[in-house]
């Protein structure tokens, strides 16, 4: 759910319906909110994800981490954030059944277009595709009685649809694992999608033969050497081997702290064989 009261009309919220808001799958899915329409507790993140295709808005330190849990998740083939639960007269139906105050818009009175955080498409072993919706809160928040009522609403929601509702919480989200991943895929994804010197591949193989000469030797100034053997300004081969990490062509402990500084023994990497015709 949003972090924030946000201002909204009805006024608004139908401008965002016909912009087709919540609306689409993939690269064109269009998020009810994005980091510029509601003020946040924390930082935002606009996050390019090679995956979906597009870029995510992610409204809190807790949503980005979380998100780039689902993103590392071979399962997961889409991702769709700030998912409203647009029919507003269900979620005031189900609110009344509870016995609970739907929420409004404080200013205005109108009634809020609860979302949920990430509403998640999985392919299991190649088979059958499952959708799973998912809340990522404090975990201070669920001693809130005002917050568990809003949940429930949005628990409901989901299980009318049969679709599997989790709550993931700061205490799951904030590890060396997910900042880990935060520094192979960058704050904006840009390790995926910066210019790239040298062909990974070469960078690949580069490293393949620096890692058995320099075993004892960090990672980082491996990678340096490989930059003044090529001629590169320092940080190329650095960036290259997050987008190897990223696309798990390279191979490390994500549990460890501080990857650079990792001995080059601890990343394991597949040869690159020649297609032989």
């Amino acid at each position: 759910m949003a972090r924030k009261r946000y201002g909204f009309n009805e006024v608004r919220i139908q401008r965002f319906i016909s912009e087709g808001r919540g609306k689409g799958t993939g690269s064109h899915y269009k998020p009810w909110l994005t980091a510029s329409d509601v003020p946040s507790l924390g930082r935002v993140h606009r996050v390019f994800c090679t995956k979906t295709g597009r870029e995510h808005h992610l409204l809190s330190d807790n949503e980005y981490y979380a998100f780039m849990l689902q993103w590392w998740n071979d399962d997961v083939i889409d991702i769709r954030e700030q998912y409203p639960l647009i029919d507003r007269s269900e979620t005031l139906e189900i609110a009344a059944r509870c016995g609970i105050r739907h929420p409004v818009d404080p200013a205005s009175g109108a009634l809020w277009v609860l979302t949920t955080d990430f509403l998640v498409t999985q392919k299991h072993a190649g088979r059958h595709e499952e959708t799973v919706a998912y809340t990522v809160k404090q975990a201070s928040e669920l001693n809130k009685e005002r917050t568990l009522e809003k949940l429930e609403i949005e628990r409901r929601f989901w299980q009318r649809r049969e679709v599997p509702w989790k709550i993931i919480t700061d205490q799951q989200v904030k590890n060396t694992f997910t900042k880990n991943l935060s520094w192979i895929f960058g704050s904006d994804g840009s390790p995926m999608n910066s210019n790239q010197y040298l062909d990974d591949a070469d960078i690949k193989n580069e490293l393949l033969g620096e890692i058995q000469a320099q075993s004892e030797t960090p990672i980082r100034l491996v990678c340096k050497k490989i930059d003044h053997k090529f001629g590169y300004k320092s940080g190329i081969a650095l960036a290259a081997l997050r987008r190897l990490l990223g696309t798990k062509a390279v191979h490390v402990d994500l549990n460890k702290r501080s990857l650079q500084d990792l001995p080059a023994k601890s990343f394991s990497i597949k040869e690159v064989q020649n297609d032989s015709y």
